[in-house]
């Protein structure tokens, strides 16, 4: 009883601090993204936004599913200090090394095509953000369960990112400075993180022997794959729109989206927290493990449910109160959008806790894969009959994800489930 009542302690304490990372992640955008896009204008935004969906694809290299993948080996192995440094150190070491082939690989596609050349140092400074990414490694404190580390360092990082875009965007001009401030505030708390993981739990990056090298390349890979696939039809769809229509018109889309994105973002505590659980529950009990799983997964449905019924009845006033009155032209994107703050946070409860805790992830690519074909079938009929562009592109990924869950929901009842018949 005693170990039951600690595990519901810690996975409290776990679940409370990562909420206050995802409030941090909601709070400080609410202060900087409207002052972003009365500053530098919805056209610049436009820009940036197309830029850092273009980038999604080299920091999918880089991240190579190693952050899912880690958390798991990191929350298995947590007793071993000699372990624990060996998943650390090969894991930087991977990331490094596809940094630095993702950095190629980006820069020899924008300087091929006039349409990136014309501004490179756009996509240049953005890549910045990929270093900052790498250089944070979340999953190791996910999977150690100790949450709270993730809470004050994304606070130092969220402070120093908000007071910088008040101090240095001050004007149109200004705009380079909103990725390049993102990516020095993340490295400087990345930097931070490995001292706190060396000080905290005696765990030290060194140089790991080849095959751990090779090992991580092989434990991401599925999770590689299915991210990517993922992204042909999220951050292919913005780079679509860039190519057919202007920054402005990307501009509005990126709004929408940013601020659904934003309210999904209250959802990750969930996944992030329980997964680490779900792993353990997984090892003691297949049946307890279902349980659960789909009890959370009822509860994510209701509070998804609400959360988007709120969103849509006041959208109007909101974006007019916070953005601007130009706003108001994002807001038949975010109706369209809407729908995936229900199907987003139970899609990532599926693939990203459930079917991986049960390691499921090698389905993923078939499943991913038809999804973005659905969405490039989607956009290539419809897109050369509607003039609003942006609305078309808004349709085809919610059709897409709406396949991907249910293809997820499939995978759950085929595969995992048969560990103890039906429900």
């Amino acid at each position: 009883m005693t170990s039951d009542n600690n595990d519901k302690k810690k996975l409290l304490n776990n679940f409370f601090s990562l909420f206050m990372v995802e409030g941090l992640n909601y709070i400080f955008p609410l202060i900087t993204f409207p002052y972003i896009i009365q500053t530098i204008g919805i056209e610049k935004f436009g820009l940036l936004s197309f830029a850092a969906a273009f980038m999604a694809y080299p920091a999918l290299l880089v991240i190579y599913g190693l952050d899912l993948s880690g958390a798991r080996e990191v929350a298995s192995s947590k007793n071993s200090t000699r372990k624990l440094s060996i998943i650390l150190s090969s894991i930087m070491l991977t990331r490094m090394i596809l940094m630095f082939l993702s950095l190629l690989l980006t820069l020899t596609v924008v300087f091929s095509f006039d349409h990136f050349t014309k501004d490179w140092l756009v996509y240049l400074v953005t890549f910045g953000s990929i270093i900052g990414t790498m250089s944070f490694p979340v999953w190791f404190f996910q999977g150690m369960e100790k949450m709270k580390f993730i809470t004050y360092l994304t606070l130092g990082s969220r402070l120093l990112y908000t007071i910088a875009i008040f101090v240095f965007v001050q004007s149109e001009e200004d705009f380079l400075f909103v990725p390049l401030l993102n990516f020095l505030s993340m490295f400087i708390v990345g930097i931070i993180s490995l001292v706190v993981i060396y000080r905290e739990f005696g765990v030290s990056l060194q140089f790991p022997r080849t095959k751990y090298i090779f090992l991580q390349f092989y434990k991401g890979w599925y999770l590689f794959i299915s991210h990517f696939s993922i992204n042909l039809f999220t951050g292919l769809n913005m780079i679509i729109l860039g190519m057919v229509s202007s920054n402005l018109i990307v501009g509005y889309y990126a709004l929408a989206e940013k601020v659904v994105t934003i309210i999904i973002s209250l959802f990750s505590p969930v996944n992030q927290a329980l997964y680490p659980h779900v792993v353990q529950l997984v090892k003691k009990s297949k049946e307890v493990s279902i349980v659960f799983v789909e009890k959370i997964f009822k509860y994510m449905f209701l509070a998804s449910t609400l959360i988007l019924l709120f969103f849509v009845l006041f959208s109007k006033i909101i974006f007019w109160f916070v953005f601007g009155e130009n706003s108001l032209n994002s807001l038949p994107v975010f109706y369209i959008l809407s729908v995936l703050i229900i199907i987003r946070p139970l899609a990532g409860w599926v693939y990203n806790v459930v079917l991986i805790s049960f390691k499921q992830e090698k389905y993923f690519v078939k499943m991913f894969l038809t999804a973005a074909v659905v969405n490039i079938i989607v956009i290539s009929i419809l897109l050369p009959w509607f003039g609003a562009k942006e609305n078309v592109i808004a349709f085809s990924l919610v059709v897409s994800e709406i396949i991907a869950l249910s293809l997820g929901l499939y995978l759950y009842r085929s595969k995992v489930l048969r560990f103890k018949g039906s429900l």
